[in-house]
């Protein structure tokens, strides 16, 4: 009985301390509420429907003044809109420690507006870091106290475990999983450093959660492309960027294809990983399909990838035509080199008000066709069936050449 009473007071005791209530100080018809920022003591507004917190010129001023933020604190920029609708860049910095109520939140970012005595806000970056909380006239009411911030031990042994989470993403089909589970982890106590943000956006982006990892990759690239020598990371993003627009509902498509030519003229054709080859012609599709031209350039597309992959695999055309790699992954890329050819004339058909292909369009569908079921793709052997194809015959090399596959 004295342990369970005692065992009773303990957990009141829990509970009993799990809320904080704070009175904040009514000003113009907004709170504001006591803070320290990096141990500096300071008001800021209480905007429930501000995104991020932000600080005056003055603020940033004074707390760099008093070494209380570093150069190296000055992480970025961002675009915001002001009250009359104009788009401006304004500095982001990390905030080492907000406290409000006792509570610590560490790592905060803000925005230094460019106004020299702006109002200092406290938005949701931080408001949302403090769990359930509820206002009652002046009084804020902090229901859990549960949200306290990492330490660099735990911080660094969760970024050690994305790494190797990255690194074996491959081997692991969960990979991309476990390191979205991670990333809410840290999201509940810390914002996202720039690693941390990077895989949280790929990852997002290899689930096929594309409205999300648009957000997170134009979010990474607005704060850290500029600032970033990671060629490998910056090529991942743009791409991921490019992808999640294209395939995102919401996603801006122009903008999509503008990411996706800038991979192709600096990143894809230098890369040795099959993936970005096998993605790109199929998101130029994606794009053809929402203008409803440019077809042309999926196929062409599609040979680049079809070039790029015979030489990762070391085959050529000439081994394919005799029959030599029968069950190569290579079926899919004529099969889709196929499936491009047919959509171009299907749509010039239609655009042209012309239901016969030409005879060259014809032949181009039919000897990739071959060629995929050469390499053992069960429904192109299906067609070459149906229309009666000898896809075991060896082309002619003026076939081949017809094709426009290079063989080097």
């Amino acid at each position: 009985m004295r342990i369970l009473l005692l065992f009773v007071l303990f957990t009141l005791s829990v509970f009993s301390n799990a809320q904080t209530s704070i009175k904040m100080e009514k000003d113009g018809g907004i709170y504001k509420v006591k803070c320290k920022v990096n141990g500096a003591p300071m008001k800021m507004y209480f905007d429930t429907g501000a995104s991020t917190v932000s600080i005056s010129r003055a603020t940033a001023m004074y707390l760099y003044d008093n070494d209380l933020i570093s150069e190296d604190d000055f992480i970025g920029k961002a675009k915001t809109t002001t009250a009359e609708g104009a788009i401006t860049d304004n500095m982001v910095i990390r905030l080492k420690d907000v406290e409000i109520g006792g509570l610590h939140l560490q790592n905060i970012e803000a925005v230094v507006t460019s106004s020299l005595n702006a109002p200092l806000l406290l938005g949701q970056t931080v408001i949302s870091k403090l769990g359930k909380i509820s206002l009652d006239g002046d009084i804020l009411t902090i229901h859990s106290a549960s949200t306290q911030s990492l330490s660099n031990e735990q911080r660094n042994e969760l970024d050690n475990r994305l790494r190797e989470l990255r690194a074996n993403r491959f081997k692991d089909r969960e990979a991309n999983y476990k390191i979205l589970d991670i990333i809410k982890k840290i999201e509940k106590n810390e914002q996202l450093n720039e690693f941390e943000l990077f895989c949280k956006a790929m990852s997002e982006s290899n689930t096929g959660q594309y409205e999300e990892a648009r957000v997170d990759t134009e979010s990474w690239i607005e704060k850290y492309s500029i600032d970033t020598d990671n060629t490998d990371m910056k090529m991942r993003v743009f791409f991921s960027s490019a992808e999640s627009n294209l395939l995102s509902e919401k996603g801006d498509k122009d903008l999509g294809m503008q990411r996706l030519n800038r991979c192709s003229s600096y990143y894809i054709k230098d890369t040795t990983e099959t993936f970005f080859w096998h993605s790109y012609p199929y998101l130029q599709y994606s794009y053809c399909k929402y203008k409803n031209n440019g077809y042309y350039d999926a196929i062409t597309s599609a040979k680049f990838t079809i070039n790029r992959l015979l030489k990762f695999y070391k085959v050529n055309l000439k081994d394919i035509n005799h029959n030599k790699h029968f069950g190569s992954e290579l079926q899919t890329w004529f099969q889709e080199l196929t499936f491009y050819y047919s959509q171009h004339y299907t749509w010039l058909n239609s655009s042209l008000n012309n239901s016969q292909w030409s005879d060259s369009q014809t032949k181009m569908v039919k000897l990739c066709t071959i060629l995929a079921a050469k390499l053992g793709s069960s429904a192109a052997i299906e067609f070459c069936q149906t229309f009666k194809l000898n896809y075991k015959k060896i082309l002619s090399q003026k076939d081949l050449d017809f094709v426009g596959i290079e063989d080097k």
